[in-house]
């Protein structure tokens, strides 16, 4: 009989062992899932209700709304200052400076009659602005906060971009020109002829050859930079909207918004690589710094497309918000922030469950949440706290 009770006794103790191993399994597992949050600010340009929201993206959630004095139309990130430059439309105001402490506006700056794109120099010292309507490239000085210089161009401007040391800068000119400035000696040195309506420009990562996507005739143009020599013109079977680079700078993607697909070029051997489905009208994309996935915000279809860059194929389809036309990543990776036009809201999405196998009509649990951000959300920044 105390034979029997002791086996009951084991036998109980065995059960309870392993009902407390798999216990611990599963929170064990329930740990490693959870997802973990990104330790900073998502600034959103709100250009329907001319404010930024500041969005915590530890708890998800708006802490302030900065109130500005004109349409915000572009925001951009200064890490090394911990500040943020608003662009407006109209208004006394060109410039808003935040300060990403304090979460406060400390001062405007103006930067022309009728600005339209900025860039960060490489090093972080000067700004610099377009200007449609005069037809300058301006730059100001982000020490003294005061204009540094301004660079006369041929015609009306509609994009830029800067060599990755800062000294060049490729300008799209509506005419079906390329301007090329030297940005040290405050001049343009080349202009070179690319295809009808250019807008969107791309300098390699090198700085040897700049990409543009040419809307009207549906080509890119490959120069060699900064010469200024046209190397081809590709031709994509689709209007280009915009362009993204892979991080390692091998591939560029260029997103076909009247033909629902993402064109591939490989950018050292200037051919046009395997095309791949996306939404409906696909616009705006980020790639993930591993160079694994490419993001693709689709404003037709109100989805983000997940894409495996090695293998070209779709991973997930997921419902967004109205509209969504700006994708921005974290800097870990880890969250992609979407912009919705239509529904004045960011989607929030979880890379760990966007990227799973599993069936494309699943995806529903990639969103982890929305966030009301204001009306016409433009442009989003991302800073560390």
């Amino acid at each position: 009989m105390l034979r029997w009770h002791v086996s009951r006794l084991a036998l109980a103790l065995a059960l309870a062992l392993a009902l407390a191993l798999a216990m611990s399994a599963a929170l064990s597992g329930c740990r490693r899932n959870r997802p973990i949050p990104f330790a900073g600010w998502a600034f959103v340009a709100a250009a329907g209700d001319s404010t930024v929201a500041v969005v915590d993206l530890e708890s998800f959630s708006v802490r302030r709304r900065i109130p500005l004095q004109s349409r915000p139309a572009e925001i951009v990130a200064d890490s090394s200052r911990h500040r943020l430059y608003v662009r407006g439309e109209g208004g006394p105001a060109g410039l808003t400076v935040i300060d990403a402490g304090t979460l406060q506006p400390t001062r405007t700056l103006w930067l022309g009659e009728k600005p339209v794109r900025l860039r960060l120099s490489p090093d972080g010292r000067l700004l610099y602005s377009l200007d449609a309507r005069a037809r300058r490239l301006r730059s100001f000085d982000l020490e003294t906060s005061r204009a540094h210089r301004e660079i006369a161009l041929s015609g009306l401007p509609a994009d830029f971009d800067l060599s990755p040391d800062g000294h060049w800068a490729g300008v799209t000119l509506g005419e079906g020109h390329v301007a090329i400035v030297d940005l040290e000696q405050g001049r343009v040195t080349a202009s070179v002829t690319v295809g009808q309506e250019p807008g969107p420009i791309a300098i390699r990562y090198d700085g040897r050859q700049a990409f543009v996507a040419n809307r009207a005739d549906r080509t890119v143009s490959v120069l060699e930079f900064p010469a200024g020599r046209l190397i081809t013109h590709l031709g994509l079977g689709a209007r280009p909207a915009s362009l993204c680079f892979k991080p390692d700078g091998g591939e560029l993607f260029v997103s076909g918004s009247d033909r629902s697909m993402v064109v591939i070029i490989a950018a050292y051997r200037n051919e046009i690589d395997q095309p791949v489905l996306a939404g409906s009208e696909p616009g705006d994309m980020a790639a993930t710094r591993d160079n694994q996935l490419l993001l693709v915000a689709n404003s037709g279809a109100n989805t983000v497309s997940v894409i495996g860059i090695d293998d070209r194929r779709t991973l997930a389809a997921i419902p967004v918000g109205r509209d969504p036309r700006r994708i921005v990543l974290t800097p870990d990776d880890q969250w992609a922030l979407v912009l919705n036009y239509g529904s004045g809201d960011m989607a929030v999405i979880r890379r760990r469950t966007a990227e799973q196998p599993g069936k494309v009509g699943d995806r529903t649990r990639s969103l982890f949440t929305m966030i009301p951000v204001g009306n016409e959300p433009v442009d989003v920044a991302v800073l560390a706290r």
